[in-house]
């Protein structure tokens, strides 16, 4: 049976390394803040699965720290955040490498690989701050600007006392670093749109303008300064899914897989919005019974019925021809390739 990724970091580390308090405490106050307005009745905003879950903000998951310099050298591309879908994708190819370095403030920033889908944008990145003692970072976090081939501004994760000139495509946000040696840290960043498909990024330009670095000695110690990037991701591909056969109570609105994604957006005739967790619960499942759970999703509530849209870890390199889509309360909706 092939091993999980957690599986084969968890062989070369030799220990696991607790987050410190100082990191835990840092994210609690959720310095980063996504700011978007509603016109519907009611909206809740769904980030991670449960352990992360928040309510207006960005959490920033802390993934696991790494300080084994031997597993560090073994992982050369994105690691995927023990995410099936991105794995999958990244074994056949779809992981993009760039290197390309820029230097502010006397911090180096590379962009080391890249990986897109129609909802999920991955970034690599090292990290090389000349006059910090790597030792000393528990963590790191960026702010950033994100703009199209035309200049326009189409995301941002940054804080609230910037000025935010677009609503953004990312709803949820998961971050991870690892130590790689004495003098570098890698950085990894998920962003997710879970209610959109993200638009071209070809010749988008990302632009980071804050680093946060968590620090046992000093704190939080922020850089402003201006790290640029333009994105040439790979071809983006999709396939479109139908029901098979109705199920009462609930309508398919769509079905998008994608290279390392699948969108699932339903209506849910009751009203689900306080049973918040539940929606984290909806098995994807494929023929050879593989089950995929949900990592983001956003619920409206409206009329009494709930609009629901999913994203799951599950990648058009499975190649199944047919998913089944089990929903609390009624039944399972089986999903077909339009292909």
């Amino acid at each position: 049976m092939k091993k999980s990724l957690d599986e084969r970091l968890h062989e070369e580390m030799n220990r696991e390394q607790e987050i410190p308090d100082i990191v835990q405490k840092a994210f609690n106050r959720s310095y980063i803040e996504i700011r978007s307005k509603s016109k519907k009745k009611k909206t809740k905003k769904h980030w991670l699965k449960p352990i992360s879950a928040a309510a207006a903000c960005v959490v920033l998951a802390l993934g696991v720290i790494l300080s084994n310099d031997t597993a560090m050298a073994k992982l050369k591309v994105f690691l995927g955040f023990d995410d099936a879908g991105i794995e999958l994708a990244s074994q056949n190819g779809e992981v993009q490498y760039v290197g390309v370095s820029q230097s502010s403030q006397d911090i180096t920033v590379t962009l080391e690989n890249i990986f897109t889908d129609a909802y999920r944008v991955g970034l690599q990145m090292e990290i090389l701050p000349k006059n910090m003692d790597i030792k000393d970072i528990n963590h790191v976090g960026i702010e950033y600007r994100m703009y199209d081939s035309t200049g326009k501004e189409i995301d941002a994760l940054i804080s609230d006392t910037k000025p935010l000139t677009s609503k953004g495509f990312t709803d949820n946000a998961e971050e991870q670093m690892l130590k790689g040696t004495n003098e570098t840290i890698i950085y990894e960043l998920l962003l997710q749109s879970n209610e959109r498909a993200w638009p071209s990024l070809d010749n988008a330009q990302l632009v980071i303008e804050t680093i946060h670095f968590i620090t046992e000695k000093k704190g939080i110690v922020s850089i402003n300064g201006e790290w640029p990037f333009t994105l040439k991701p790979m071809k983006i591909v999709t396939q479109s899914f139908e029901a098979e056969k109705a199920v009462e109570g609930i309508q398919l609105q769509s079905a998008t897989l994608t290279n390392g994604s699948m969108h699932v957006s339903l209506i849910v005739d009751a009203d689900l919005y306080e049973d918040e967790n539940q929606f984290f619960e909806w098995a994807l499942t494929n023929e050879k019974g593989e089950s995929f759970y949900a990592r983001g999703a956003n619920i409206k509530s409206i009329d009494g019925k709930t609009i629901v849209n999913l994203v799951y870890p599950y990648s058009i390199w499975d190649e199944k021809k047919q998913v089944s889509l089990t929903i609390k309360g009624f039944g399972k909706l089986t999903l077909t390739s339009k292909n």
